[in-house]
């Protein structure tokens, strides 16, 4: 088969024939029809985000159709759409049995500990192939896979409630459709901040109350302003930046939470008395996202209640895969999503 193959750090991907995996028991082998390109392999390309091995096969947005079952399989059929969940967990251990598999000890990930989507066909465990909904587009799947799975288990982890305000700091592949989702929980408003007008004006279409520049606006001053000086009760921070991360802490009201989605490579500073205990503030990380979160998501992409009918910026050939990520790397055209959709 033809795949997209890491075969050293800083290089362009090599586009080229290699053995097609079989699977075997418990397994099931998809054939790609969708692949998103994410910030994240450029991290891994780059060495800033380091892979388990070298080649290695990258992609981790995966959606497509099952070709091939190994013995034991029975929840999943051939000819069946499935979405493929990254992480791939041992199944038996305490996390794994309460469905947090984000947290086993044995816990891979496909596209950087093994290989991944960038390929005609994968092969991965019957549990991590999740049956998608007729009415949703197989490209949808496959974002719904990271871009909009990992800043919904955000969302959640937040515990927006009934009138709440949500802030949503960068607007980025993940930040775009973080933009939708406090509303589903009962949000009464979002504020977005970001440095793109594109990306601020695509906020609005799909929600958002307030779109910030922060190019042009002190927007910690500005999200004071829009909340009487209360602050938000909720902040989703995307950006990983210091600077963004310590105003987005100072931002929460009383009893304000806060969750952490973008890396950050160095430490923040943060005001122990005045910014946390005084207002009982709770700050969290965000691990990637689970299996339940995309089984959930699923049925609200197909009802309409998330919108993705923006985030396909451009559909490409694998054999196009390192133009795809230059345009990415460039932000060229401001792109929510890069898809592979056609595997020569």
């Amino acid at each position: 088969m033809l795949a997209a193959v890491m075969k050293a750090l800083r290089e362009p991907l090599r586009v080229e024939e290699v053995p097609t995996p079989r699977p075997g028991p418990g397994q099931v082998q998809v054939e790609v029809r969708a692949s998103g390109l994410c910030s994240s392999d450029l991290h891994y390309m780059a060495g800033t985000s380091p892979v388990a091995r070298v080649p290695i096969i990258l992609g981790h947005e995966v959606a497509g159709v099952v070709r091939e079952v190994g013995s034991g399989v029975g929840g999943v059929s051939v000819g069946q759409r499935v979405v493929v969940h990254y992480l791939v967990s041992c199944g038996t251990c305490e996390m794994c049995r309460s469905g947090n598999e984000n947290f086993c000890d044995a816990c891979e990930m496909i596209g950087k500990t093994i290989d991944g989507g960038f390929a005609e066909t994968i092969v991965v465990p019957e549990a991590n192939a999740i049956p998608v909904p007729e009415g949703v587009p197989i490209e949808y799947a496959s974002l719904a896979a990271d871009a909009v799975a990992t800043p919904y288990h955000a969302i959640k982890l937040a515990g927006v409630r009934a009138a709440d305000t949500a802030l949503i700091v960068g607007l980025g592949g993940l930040g775009i459709h973080a933009v939708q989702l406090p509303k589903l929980f009962g949000a009464a408003s979002v504020i977005a901040v970001d440095v793109s007008a594109a990306k601020l004006a695509l906020a609005g279409r799909l929600g958002a109350d307030h779109a910030i520049d922060a190019s042009r606006e002190d927007w910690p001053a500005r999200v004071g302003e829009i909340t009487g000086g209360r602050g938000v009760d909720v902040a989703i921070e995307l950006v990983g930046r210091k600077d963004t991360l310590q105003a987005a802490v100072r931002a929460l009201a009383p009893r304000g939470r806060m969750v952490i989605v973008g890396i950050c490579p160095e430490p923040i500073e943060v005001d122990p008395y005045n910014d946390i205990l005084l207002k009982e503030a709770v700050i969290t990380g965000n691990c990637d996202h689970l299996a339940s979160d995309l089984r959930e998501l699923l049925p609200l992409i197909e009802q309409g209640r998330i919108d993705l009918s923006h985030s396909v910026s451009r559909r490409i050939r694998l054999s196009e895969i390192n133009e795809g990520f230059r345009a990415l790397r460039a932000k060229e055209n401001v792109p929510v999503r890069i898809v592979v959709t056609e595997m020569t």
